[in-house]
């Protein structure tokens, strides 16, 4: 299952968004129109803006709103990944040169902030305030989150209530925000917009907690990354925070002393990645997402059977079983 089996319904429709996209990237100075042109060039999933479509062909199809709703979404999640890799002095993104590594931090986040402002032009025409009520948390959600990561870097101490709050924040936010306007785009019909906002956060920290897993059970060809990179740059996720919760006192000690570490060399990474899979860090892991993933499923149970609603179902089983 891959994701240009899950979009079929609104194929159409991401095909003119992509003109769209384009067409709002355009810069008149060379140098703006050559990064954002890059960085157009690394695009993903597209999830984003595929959770608008379906969504609002769930409540019977699309319009003006839902275009301009898919444009914010991805302008919004642009802007944020540009900024987070400064934040994190990320040298790859995708598998390719961020564009901090290429150019240098100054010109990433004014390169960001050119992103954010054609969000906000964007946002403008919608000319409907619960649209931007929307956008406007998600965004704050996620720069409480980014602060919220910051501030517990390193912090062995992270639980994973803690880590739910973070991957709340920093993923489902805009996956709930991307439900809800698709939603909106169509209806006002509060009940079902709410209903698709559940979808959306319940699917994001599904998503997250796969992509966390998928650092100890990836590849480095299918990821675009070093497996283990979260451990080398500190980051305490789900697997990690459970195998410690169930380890015993020296081998949990053992293995803080070597996160208290500046930095990890190959040889630590491979026997904390060992210790987590011992402590079945990874099948708990996956046992959580799951759950979640039940959950965003429920939220779908409503609607009668449809392509669209069936591609729905299949987006959730493919955030959890996917190998990048």
């Amino acid at each position: 299952m891959n994701i240009d089996s899950i979009s079929a319904p609104v194929n159409r429709h991401l095909l003119d968004f992509e003109k769209a996209l384009a067409d709002l990237l355009h810069s008149r100075i060379p140098l703006a129109e050559q990064i954002v042109r890059y960085v157009a060039g690394l695009k993903g999933k597209r999830l984003r803006p595929l959770l608008v479509f379906l969504t609002a062909d769930l409540h019977g199809g699309g319009s003006e709103k839902t275009m301009l709703s898919a444009l914010v979404v991805e302008l919004l999640h642009t802007a944020t990944l540009v900024h987070d890799d400064v934040v994190d002095n990320s040298e790859l993104r995708r598998g390719s040169p961020t564009v901090n590594h290429l150019w240098d931090n100054r010109i990433s986040v004014l390169i960001g902030d050119l992103l954010f402002s054609r969000t906000l032009t964007t946002m403008l025409k919608l000319q409907d305030t619960k649209a931007l009520s929307i956008l406007s948390e998600a965004t704050d959600r996620i720069t409480e989150g980014e602060l919220l990561q910051i501030e517990n870097g390193g912090h062995t101490t992270v639980d994973e209530t803690l880590y739910l709050d973070l991957i709340g924040k920093k993923t489902a936010s805009l996956l709930n925000a991307s439900c809800a306007l698709g939603c909106l785009s169509v209806t006002s019909d509060e009940p079902s917009c709410e209903r698709m906002k559940q979808f959306g956060e319940n699917l994001g920290i599904a998503f997250q907690i796969k992509d966390d897993l998928l650092d100890y059970t990836g590849s480095r060809d299918k990821l675009g990354k070093p497996v283990g990179n979260d451990l080398r740059e500190h980051k305490m996720t789900l697997p990690l925070i459970h195998a410690l919760r169930q380890a015993g006192d020296a081998e949990r000690g053992q293995v803080l002393t070597w996160l208290a570490q500046s930095s990890l060399d190959e040889a630590v990474t491979r026997r904390i990645l060992s210790f987590v899979e011992a402590q079945d860090g990874i099948g708990y892991a996956h046992q959580i997402a799951t759950h979640y993933a039940r959950q965003a499923e429920r939220a779908l149970q409503s609607y009668a059977d449809s392509e669209t609603k069936a591609s729905l179902m299949k987006l959730v089983d493919f955030a959890i079983t996917r190998e990048n």
